[in-house]
């Protein structure tokens, strides 16, 4: 029995997929047709001036990244399943100072027409990190606060 090639629209979705996950991470897929398996890799990081810094930063960034997959669940109708995080060692800086980075793991299905959610939800995701990554956490916010 052959096996159904997958359709020319979901691999137009596989390639815009593709590069939102390259602005913050990376993205292992599989075909199924009439379905498209995603596996998502999202990383929050920051660079702090000092290893003591960064070490206080990892409680803060895990919830950072906990309601960032709870947010990635809501605005996705709960078609994205729940995620895992994990944290990565501290590493040195080559310009000087420490990045810690949170690596936010998660998968999801989409088809032909039942993608537009999923595709909202894995933008704002990817541009939350990007954003991160490049101002770090604003020094106003409060600390996040999950549900119980």
């Amino acid at each position: 029995m052959a096996v159904a090639a997958p359709s020319p629209k979901l691999q137009a979705l596989l390639k815009e997929f593709q590069q939102l996950a390259g602005m913050a991470g990376y993205l292992n897929h599989g075909f199924d047709p009439p379905q498209l398996r995603l596996q998502f890799t999202l990383y929050g990081r920051l660079r702090m001036e000092t290893e003591g810094a960064a070490v206080e930063a990892i409680p803060r960034l895990q919830a950072w990244s906990e309601a960032l997959l709870l947010k990635l669940r809501e605005d996705s109708a709960g078609a994205i399943l729940p995620g895992q995080i994990l944290v990565a060692p501290i590493q040195p800086f080559q310009g000087g100072g420490f990045t810690v980075v949170v690596n936010a793991t998660f998968t999801t299905k989409v088809t032909d027409s039942g993608y537009f959610k999923v595709k909202t939800a894995v933008l704002a995701a990817y541009q939350e990190a990007v954003r991160l990554r490049e101002a770090g956490f604003p020094e106003a916010a409060p600390p996040v606060s999950l549900p119980e």
